[in-house]
């Protein structure tokens, strides 16, 4: 059959390119007990609530410096809603016998200083809190990613934030408790912690004594 159309005659067509690179969806994949957690430091300006520790000629403070005794670094985000109030509630509730247990506490969160000295400002915590610049501590920890944000995983979040985690860190930066809630679903196992402190102070006391 003939066509009084010729080629020229039909409307051009256009296809649709798509980019065939996939995605970057590397998941989080947090350290785990056991692990070396890695060497991080602070500057004495990151310090939102002050660390004593902290003598006030030192401009640093290296993360190895604070194992001299049990470590409980815990991670928080104000973006984290009623969630990050109760864990910091528990947190505080915490912190003195953290100390009776010969350890110490250090919280550190990457939210905007302005933001969280605000939300501080409500509450009346003892316990020393940090910035972690562009989350550098978290990541480290592996827990905060671009590519794995926490609004897909946990519903009311609306914005990328580290997951919950609370370590205790011992001698040689060895991790000997891990908490971690994916889904902000539970709340720290409070004996569990305070059993790890103890234990990791007492080898890090007889660690001296042999020495």
């Amino acid at each position: 059959m003939r066509t009084t159309n010729r080629y020229a005659d039909f409307l051009p067509q256009f296809y649709e390119i798509r980019n065939t690179k996939p995605l970057d969806r590397t998941k989080i994949k947090p350290i785990v007990t056991g692990s070396t957690f890695p060497l991080f430091h602070l500057h004495k300006d990151d310090f939102v609530v002050p660390f004593s520790f902290l003598r006030q000629e030192s401009s640093y403070i290296v993360g190895s410096e604070l194992l001299n005794q049990p470590l409980v670094l815990a991670f928080y985000s104000i973006h984290w809603n009623d969630y990050g109030v109760n864990y910091l509630e528990q947190l505080e509730s915490l912190h003195a016998d953290i100390q009776v247990m010969g350890g110490q506490l250090l919280v550190v969160s990457a939210d905007d200083r302005k933001e969280l000295e605000a939300e501080l400002a409500k509450h009346n915590y003892t316990f020393p809190i940090a910035i972690d610049h562009n989350h550098q501590i978290a990541r480290g920890a592996g827990i905060y990613a671009e590519t794995d944000p926490l609004w897909d995983r946990v519903s009311g979040i609306e914005e990328n934030a580290p997951l919950p985690a609370v370590y205790v860190i011992g001698q040689s930066q060895r991790l000997t408790y891990t908490f971690i809630d994916h889904y902000f679903e539970k709340e720290i196992n409070v004996r569990e912690l305070l059993s790890e402190v103890y234990s990791a102070g007492q080898a890090q006391a007889l660690s001296r004594a042999i020495a």
